[in-house]
């Protein structure tokens, strides 16, 4: 099994960038990169924690070492949500994005069927 890196918020915000901030980022990113996974596996908003926990696992490219937070199960969930497309209502749109905050990506369709994620990368703590 191929690891998947995602990086980290260190290596994307400037120096004295306070932790909280970065571990908003961090498990912003984690939870694309499991959420993918569980989407190519058909799995979405109700997938229970040890699917969601196995999905984790092939994207550090190895077994957890402890259980997912529930902070990071929450921002993978939201991220398997339901996809917000230019059908959605504005009020939908904007529920969707700031109750994001400060770490749980959206997924959205585009016209064509793809999907992307909308990351919230954090600038102020």
């Amino acid at each position: 099994m191929k690891k998947t890196s995602i990086g980290t918020a260190r290596h994307l915000h400037p120096p004295g960038t306070s932790g909280l901030l970065c571990r908003w980022h961090n498990r912003a990113a984690l939870a694309t990169t499991v959420a993918a996974i569980a989407r190519r596996r058909g799995l979405d908003v109700g997938a229970s924690e040890e699917q969601l926990a196995d999905c984790a696992a092939e994207a550090k490219g190895a077994a957890l070492k402890k259980p997912l937070s529930v902070e990071t199960v929450a921002a993978i969930r939201s991220a398997l949500g339901p996809a917000l497309s230019t059908a959605s209502a504005p009020e939908a749109v904007v529920e969707a994005v700031f109750g994001a905050l400060p770490d749980r990506p959206i997924r959205i369709a585009a016209a064509d069927g793809q999907e992307f994620f909308l990351v919230p990368i954090p600038v102020t703590p």
